[in-house]
């Protein structure tokens, strides 16, 4: 391009990164009248007078007069290469540094034997004008390269933490479903204990066995709460088009009981139908209903679930009367086990809202709340309108989890 552009016989164009020519990629352009020359492939050492616009970071321009007499240039004018091509003839010469925005070398643009006269300075500016458009062009080249490479890093630690999350999500499987047997021993062998030997038990030795069964049924429970979250990942159904009025419907009619007991209403608006995975749907909406009616104050709860569209989300929102969340929890609430209440103030292991996170992410959403202490909570998710279809997984579907 340069070549054509300001009339030259000879043009080549040298990157050479950071001044080192031990990484120089060296290309030739020549007009029919050095066609000869097209195999000569000597490549530029650092030395002679093509040395000298690296090292200075600025341009040269001399006649041929002026070339031939250099010292510099007297060196390698005799180069020849391994068939025994001596390098060109070189009538007059115009080379230009090609360099990044922060002063640092990507290579030299260079011409010689301009098709009329000498170089000028017009020439000269002509080409450090072209050579500021190599400068944007390798620097494009540059961020595609350091991109391509962060593209395969990240690709790389997806791959590694799919596979660590997958592993830590069997191993929580596994240990959880093999804990379940000794502990139903321990229990069943305290129960009998208690039963044949009651009469002659005093009433502390009583108290210890039940203490005993009761820390096993809560260790128990905990052991199957453990299970729910991790078949959120490892167990969840393909998305498919989802009724979220009728999910709420059966999830209303699954939290009748407590519902009724706790004189509890709940009103909705229009809820959308969306792609997801039904059955985590229907968890994620009684884990946060039934939060709420556990969580309520001296007065009834009052629930309201609703649905917005977003841009490309649909944003859901479960709200609350009850006693509310004190904002320095709200990242808190989301995470395994992670209770703000006493064991006996509240029922449940306080891991139903980390399965709620983890069906969110699951869906390519978010969840988070919005509360004051004694002012209620607003529980907002998630779902983005064109969820990305995930195959089908050939275990079963999730099954239904504690509230909290």
């Amino acid at each position: 391009m340069s070549r054509l552009r300001i009339g030259a016989h000879q043009a080549a164009l040298s990157y050479v990164p950071d001044g080192d020519f031990k990484a120089a990629i060296h290309t030739h352009s020549f007009s029919e009248k050095y066609a000869r020359y097209n195999a000569y492939d000597v490549m530029p050492t650092g030395d002679g007078i093509w040395g000298l616009v690296v090292k200075q970071r600025a341009p040269i321009r001399i006649t041929t007069d002026e070339l031939y007499a250099h010292p510099a240039f007297k060196e390698f004018s005799g180069l020849k290469n391994g068939q025994g091509l001596e390098h060109p003839p070189m009538p007059g010469w115009l080379a230009v540094p090609v360099l990044r925005r922060d002063g640092g070398l990507i290579g030299v643009v260079q011409l010689s034997d301009k098709f009329d006269g000498e170089f000028t300075e017009a020439d000269e500016d002509q080409l450090v004008q072209l050579a500021k458009f190599y400068t944007a062009t390798f620097e494009l080249q540059y961020v595609y390269e350091d991109l391509r490479r962060l593209t395969g890093a990240l690709r790389q630690a997806t791959r590694e933490l799919q596979r660590s999350n997958a592993e830590l999500e069997q191993f929580a499987y596994v240990a959880s479903h093999d804990l379940q047997e000794p502990l139903r021993m321990v229990t069943s062998y305290l129960q009998l204990l208690e039963r044949r030997y009651k009469a002659n038990l005093d009433q502390d030795a009583s108290d210890f066995i039940a203490f005993a069964v009761d820390g096993a049924a809560r260790m128990q429970t905990l052991i199957q709460d453990l299970l729910t979250y991790s078949r959120v990942g490892t167990r969840g159904a393909s998305f498919e088009p989802t009724d979220s009025q009728a999910v709420l419907d059966q999830v209303l009619m699954n939290l009748e009981v407590a519902i009724a007991e706790s004189d509890a209403e709940i009103s909705f608006g229009s809820l959308p139908s969306l792609s997801a995975d039904t059955s985590q749907m229907a968890q994620l909406l009684q884990n946060l209903i039934g939060n709420a009616i556990k969580f309520r104050g001296d007065s009834p709860p009052r629930i309201r679930v609703e649905a917005t569209r977003e841009s490309d989300d649909w944003r859901f929102s479960v709200q609350d009367n009850g006693i509310g969340i004190d904002p320095r929890y709200s990242d808190r609430i989301f995470q395994v086990f992670q209770r703000l209440h006493g064991i006996g103030q509240y029922p449940g292991t306080g891991i139903g809202l980390a399965v709620c996170k983890k069906i969110v992410e699951r869906h390519q959403g978010n969840i988070w709340v919005e509360s004051q202490p004694d002012a209620g909570a607003t529980f907002f998710f998630t779902i983005p309108v064109n969820l990305d279809t995930i195959p089908e997984s050939d275990l079963a579907a999730a099954t239904s989890g504690p509230a909290g």
